[in-house]
């Protein structure tokens, strides 16, 4: 597994923002930033990504490449999740 690795409360957050389908802005580290519902999660052996649905396609963003993401759904009981928190999640 990789030495970067997120906090598991940060996993908990991104598992409810898909669970609920929210509409999503997610800020990469890059700068750049991606809209959609958040769907899913998903890994393989080096690296974990958020599934986002857009319109009638999937995209998969690594979640070590987000910087934050921001729930735009009123509802919503957390607003905005950074994801550059030191941690770890090993099971």
């Amino acid at each position: 597994m990789s030495p970067n690795v997120l906090a598991c409360d940060l996993h908990d957050h991104i598992e409810i923002i898909c669970m609920r389908r929210y509409p999503v802005a997610v800020h990469l580290l890059d700068g750049s930033a991606v809209h959609g519902t958040a769907h899913d999660t998903r890994s393989n052996a080096q690296q974990e990504f958020l599934l986002l649905q857009q319109d009638s396609d999937s995209i998969e963003i690594p979640l070590l490449q987000i910087e934050h993401i921001d729930v735009l759904d009123a509802s919503a009981p957390q607003q905005h999740i950074s994801l550059q928190q030191q941690g770890s999640c090993k099971f």
